[in-house]
């Protein structure tokens, strides 16, 4: 079997059952049995197609300006978790007194789900982005910190050994050997507070946006019963997601610890 077949078969594979989830959700929409406010797909669509037709004062879709809102919070708060996770954890990987420090730390915060910290947050910069972005970059820290630090601390000590007889520096190890060897464990970490991240970030637009974001548009399609545009709203929340994981992220993948050989192709 050529590649193309298979190809085609993989898509045929993976459209197939949303195909059916899409005609049986239809057909019991239809078939009156359910609650009136059980959109039909067609229905959902008929939503979404409205938020697109309808624009902000600006000219842009509401539809794209809720999505653009969404993405601009979450690539804030991953810049910021990705520095701050990758930073610290690299350097308590290589410092064990500061990682017997740092643990006790993040073992008691990290079990608090991001929504619970919207409050607090709330309180301190009030509605809007600024809260919605801190609590996105505190839920994402974690797993990036706890990643990045634990492959540090799984480089192989002869390839340290190896460096040092080679004449190498500590910032050259630390650059050339540590960061390196623990790349995909970095990967595994990033990828990890990108979830994370977005579910957070969305949740948190729900009682802290004041007016935009996909969780905001969501939430507030709830208040006017417009099950619709709730539909909808978690459709783009998939697609979104979907397309960022594995599109950018994938990319991202392969052009480092991949094209490095740290990691095979679905490894990770």
């Amino acid at each position: 079997m050529d590649t193309g077949t298979e190809r085609i078969r993989g898509i045929m594979l993976a459209v197939l059952p949303l195909a059916a989830i899409v005609v049986g959700w239809e057909a019991l929409a239809r078939s009156g049995q359910l609650n009136l406010l059980f959109s039909s797909p067609t229905s959902v669509a008929s939503a979404l197609r409205d938020l697109m037709e309808t624009t902000t004062k600006g000219g842009y879709p509401v539809l794209l300006y809720h999505t653009a809102f969404s993405l601009y919070a979450l690539a804030i708060s991953l810049v910021v978790a990705v520095v701050a996770g990758v930073s610290l954890g690299a350097i308590a990987g290589v410092r064990a007194t500061l990682y017997r420090f740092i643990d006790p730390l993040v073992t008691l915060v990290m079990p608090i789900p991001g929504i619970a910290w919207a409050p607090i947050f709330l309180i301190w910069f009030g509605f809007g982005l600024p809260t919605i972005v801190a609590v996105g970059c505190l839920v994402s820290f974690f797993p990036i910190f706890y990643n990045t630090a634990a492959g540090v601390r799984s480089v192989d000590e002869s390839l340290l050994r190896a460096a040092r007889i080679m004449g190498a520096d500590r910032r050259s190890i630390f650059l050339r050997v540590l960061l390196p060897g623990a790349a995909a464990y970095i990967m595994t970490g990033v990828k990890l507070g990108f979830a994370k991240g977005w579910r957070t970030i969305i949740a948190v637009e729900m009682i802290a946006s004041s007016l935009w974001g996909l969780g905001f548009m969501i939430f507030d399609a709830r208040d006017y019963l417009q099950p619709s545009v709730i539909y909808g709203g978690i459709i783009v929340l998939v697609i979104v997601y979907i397309f960022l994981e594995q599109v950018v992220v994938h990319q991202i993948e392969r052009r480092t610890v991949m094209r490095w050989g740290m990691a095979r192709e679905g490894s990770l």
